[in-house]
């Protein structure tokens, strides 16, 4: 349930021309929305007003046509194919988003905020079939869902700043804090503009609980449901694309998660992840919104943890311990040294590897590094901050340890290499002692990164293990077990979902209600086993017989239902009739004996006086009910 803010505090908040509102176009087509008569000739052009707007338009309307033979140039067909309330919705998000890019919240990240919002809703899009919405609202509810925050530091900007910067320091929930010192929070302020707005519920309830999906009741396997964890996972995923390198390897279990309990797994993670952030960024440069570069998601998954530098003066270990014998790669070190460090190196029962110290030499040990690296800060044509960062650029160069070597009096380039990816610096004359403290600290740091990589593997695998195991528990949750058809909690919470969007957007949609003729008198004559297989096949020629974007569910004993999005009365009635003649067709075997079927069916269509979707589905019973009572295997039309 949802707790909005109180109506009379919203209207003074409003009066104060403060709170983030859509602006000019946005408003007239909210405006022109809330009109029962409206025409799609006004919202072709309101929309056309503004060329900015009709440009994203027709290329949202584009990226969701997929297979279609030619791309959509026609603003007004783009606007049929997206729907007018869709193209409300996307409308509202992109002038929110223009017209608050800076603010008086000092502490408020406004580039930050944008950047991680368009992230959340590129990736919501890529979850549009998890969620089973349309790509367009789900951009739409993961660009706004954080809008209670931006309201916030626009209504009170200096108050939030001091609230972000406790919630930062002592790692205190904002929202909490947000209840302390305002009375209300921002998930309930966002949450009521968007219902000002006219955003629908399901998405409203899916921004407000999206930070807390597990605390917020909705029934398991339901579609707000799955749209809640999917907004939960984009806004995760958002995180990881706007952290920094270091940040990011802490969010990455928590990402992991949530994409297994969606069931993604593996390579269909990868592949999602880098088309996210590829369109992330093209979308960032077209509005101008805060984005930044990130390696591919199986690099990012396979890097070792980021590592506390090591300082030159940290406490000696006394004595040799047993370590693994590693590869000690040389660069740049003075001939006269040369040889009494390679013999150290040696007798500390490591692999000395002399480098070439040409610079196709230099180019070849960066690209193929080894395990330690210990390189000479004067070293000839190279400085040691360009050294580092070009060791650190390859995926090798990162899981080397780098150990430089410094002559008495450069202390002052010492932290320029540490800054630049040096692990650790150390200054000549070398002594035995020392070379062995470092060289067991490389190790100790080596064999940890080894034994993290190997950890994270295993949570890959448990991940993958329980996002399979997930997927079909949820499957199963929802598909009748003996025909593998979606069982009637599925359908109907379907039939619900587009009663609701046919409705908002003045859609036609119809509901069948088929029943097997006289199946108890099968079940008789041939035995239940028969009757099992005879429902068994049934289901198979429902599933073929209807459309692509139809839902065929049981809905109890031999009764079946199919939800008809976008098919008027006519189209209803001819698939009502296929199916009934299919089916009378078909033959049916059981152990090689052919059984007769024949199907009543009642159809119903969505009418204006229909005040929720149980009201189409008793409609359709009652059609159903006088196709029996007219003499069966026919269809009837619901008055």
């Amino acid at each position: 349930m949802i707790n909005f803010v109180d109506p009379e505090r919203y209207h003074s908040m409003k009066a104060t021309g403060k709170l983030p509102s859509p602006k000019g176009v946005a408003f007239s087509i909210i405006k022109l929305l809330q009109r029962d008569d409206f025409r799609v000739a006004d919202l072709v052009q309101l929309v056309q007003s503004d060329p900015a707007i009709a440009g994203r338009l027709l290329k949202f309307a584009n990226a969701a046509a997929f297979g279609r033979a030619r791309p959509i140039v026609s603003l007004q067909r783009a606007i049929v194919a997206l729907g007018a309330f869709r193209v409300r919705d996307l409308v509202i998000g992109l002038s929110v988003m223009h017209s608050h890019t800076g603010g008086q919240c000092a502490t408020f990240d406004y580039g930050a905020f944008w950047g991680h919002s368009l992230a959340t809703g590129i990736a919501c899009q890529e979850l549009a079939h998890f969620a089973q919405i349309s790509s367009e609202e789900l951009f739409t509810v993961g660009l706004l869902a954080r809008v209670g925050e931006l309201a916030m530091a626009s209504l009170y900007p200096d108050e939030y700043a001091e609230v972000l910067v406790k919630a930062k320091e002592m790692l205190h929930d904002l929202a909490a804090l947000e209840r302390e010192c305002f009375d209300m929070d921002h998930h309930q302020l966002g949450a009521t503009m968007l219902a000002e707005w006219g955003l629908p519920d399901m998405l409203i309830q899916a921004a407000y609980h999206h930070e807390q999906p597990d605390v917020a009741g909705f029934r398991d396997g339901s579609r707000v449901q799955t749209l809640t964890h999917s907004l939960n996972f984009a806004r995760s995923l958002a995180e990881v694309c706007m952290a920094d390198e270091e940040a990011r390897w802490s969010l990455l279990p928590g990402l992991l998660t949530r994409a297994a309990r969606l069931g993604i797994s593996g390579d269909a993670l990868n592949d999602m992840v880098d088309r996210m952030v590829r369109r992330w960024r093209e979308w960032g440069a077209m509005l101008q919104v805060r984005t930044q570069e990130i390696p591919p998601f199986a690099e990012i998954l396979a890097a070792s943890p980021p590592t506390r530098r090591v300082s030159s003066a940290g406490p000696e270990q006394h004595g040799q311990t047993a370590s693994p014998r590693l590869h000690v790669q040389l660069v740049g070190i003075p001939v006269p040294e040369l040889s009494t460090l390679m013999q150290q190196i040696e007798s500390l029962g490591h692999l000395p590897v002399l480098v070439d110290s040409s610079a196709d030499g230099l180019k070849q040990a960066m690209r193929q590094p080894a395990q330690i690296v210990i390189a000479d800060m004067a070293m000839p044509g190279l400085t040691p901050a360009v050294f580092c960062r070009a060791l650190r650029q390859t995926p090798a160069g990162k899981e080397s340890y780098a150990l430089l070597l410094a002559s008495p009096g450069s202390e002052a380039h010492i932290l320029e290499a540490i800054d630049a990816g040096a692990d650790d610096v150390l200054v000549k004359p070398l002594s035995i002692q020392t070379l062995r403290v470092r060289l067991n600290t490389a190790t100790r740091m080596l064999l940890l990164r080894e034994e993290i990589q190997r950890e994270r593997r295993g949570i890959m695998r448990s991940t993958d293990e329980f996002a399979v195991a997930h997927k079909r528990l949820l499957r199963e949750a929802l598909t009748d077990a003996l025909t593998q058809l979606p069982n009637r909690r599925h359908g109907l919470d379907f039939l619900a979902s587009e009663w609701t969007f046919a409705h908002a957007n003045g859609l036609p949609m119809a509901c069948l209600l088929m029943d097997i003729d006289h199946f108890k008198r099968i079940n008789d004559s041939y035995g239940h086993a028969a009757g099992d297989a005879v429902l068994r096949q049934l289901a198979d020629l429902l599933k073929r017989a209807s459309r692509v974007e139809d839902l065929v569910f049981r809905y109890g004993g031999e009764e079946f239902a199919a939800v008809l999005p976008n098919a008027g009365a006519r189209a209803a009635v001819q698939i009502a009739d296929r199916i009934r003649a299919l089916v009378e067709r078909y033959t049916f075997l059981w152990e090689r004996q052919s059984i007769p079927v024949t199907l009543s069916i009642g159809v119903a269509n969505l009418s204006g006086a229909d005040k929720d979707s149980q009201a189409l589905i008793e409609a359709a019973d009652a059609a159903l009910y006088q196709a029996k009572r007219s003499g069966r295997n026919r269809v009837v039309v619901a008055a």
